[in-house]
């Protein structure tokens, strides 16, 4: 009888070891943003790095690049109107959450012009358009 709550303790304590406060949530869910943000933003330099000499597309880039951050600041407004307070102590978690996910769908937009593209594919516009 001893060994078995000895066993309950030591399998209830090993499961203490994966819980996490909800600050450490919103700090781990603040830098998965942050990281994915990061990879979008070299993405975004490496097609203005390739395509430098194709003007007119690196003015329409950049204007889309704007525009994008205007629609997901936006689109952040509209999935939380409210203010911060009124959603409580996972509202850091669920913005940095949902700003990941924009950024993501983003940066599999973005992606097209440093991939190549399938052969014979006719509708690629600008995509390795490099002058």
């Amino acid at each position: 009888m001893k060994s078995l709550f000895m066993a309950l303790l030591l399998m209830a304590g090993s499961f203490t070891g994966f819980a996490q406060s909800q600050a450490e949530m919103n700090k781990q869910a603040a830098q998965e943003y942050k990281d994915v943000d990061k990879k979008m933003n070299t993405v975004y330099q490496l097609i203005l790095k390739d395509y430098a000499a194709n003007k007119t597309f690196i003015n329409n880039f950049k204007d889309a690049q704007r525009l994008w951050v205007q629609l997901r600041d936006a689109q952040l407004k509209a999935m939380y109107p409210e203010s911060a307070k009124s959603y409580g102590s996972v509202f850091p978690m669920c913005k940095a959450n949902y700003l990941a996910e924009l950024t993501n769908q983003r940066l599999d937009a973005i992606k097209v012009w440093i991939n190549d593209t399938p052969q014979g594919d006719v509708c690629t516009g600008s995509i390795n358009v490099k002058q």
